[in-house]
């Protein structure tokens, strides 16, 4: 038998969690079965399960895929000396949603899951974790120039990286509940209320 590229193996994983967004993005999170993206992805259910064993896998894979991509680029921007703003590396996370095609509904629905379900319970704090650690490096020049003092830079950092997920998370709710919204209309907004 050939050997699988793991180019083939990405693509077919792709594939598999392009078709298991549409179902998700259809029934729910708690109503998609394996069966369900199985019928969706017209792959058998021994193809699906080689591939991802639970929904918190194929949650982690479409994190993985979609998301960290993004907050990674952020935080080479910072480690390689880039001035990254707050702003900027929240619209960066934000714009993932429409160049990737990812439904904020979805997200919101797994964060839902995630609070009754140990594994993506523990997936949604991995991925929490890594996010804030990112966006902090991602802003670390842009602390520096708010004090001299490293320490100080260090937890403002932190601290703003928590605030930029808070209002990322506040964008993916609004647009999940009262429907799409531009993400630079959406800054602007935030812009204004802090700003009052």
């Amino acid at each position: 038998m050939p050997k699988v590229s793991d180019q083939y193996r990405e693509a077919r994983r792709d594939e598999i969690a392009r078709a298991a967004l549409r179902v998700l993005a259809r029934n729910g999170v708690r109503d998609t079965s394996i069966a369900d993206i199985v019928a969706e992805s017209g792959l058998s259910t021994g193809a699906i399960y080689s591939h991802f064993s639970n929904k918190a896998e194929l949650a982690r894979y479409v994190v993985g895929r979609f998301l960290l991509p993004r907050i990674d680029a952020l935080e080479s921007a910072g480690r390689s000396g880039q001035l990254v703003t707050p702003r900027q590396a929240l619209q960066g996370m934000l714009s993932v949603f429409a160049e990737a095609g990812l439904s904020p509904a979805l997200v919101l629905q797994f964060w839902g899951e995630a609070m009754v379900e140990p594994g993506l319970h523990d997936e949604m704090l991995r991925t929490a974790a890594h996010l804030r650690a990112s966006l902090a490096l991602a802003i670390g020049r842009w602390a520096r120039t708010r004090t001299s003092d490293e320490t100080d830079a260090a937890s403002l950092a932190a601290e703003t990286a928590r605030s930029i997920a808070a209002l990322a998370q506040g964008y993916i709710a609004n647009t999940a509940v009262f429907g799409p919204r531009a993400v630079d209309e959406y800054l602007e907004g935030a812009a204004a209320v802090l700003a009052s």
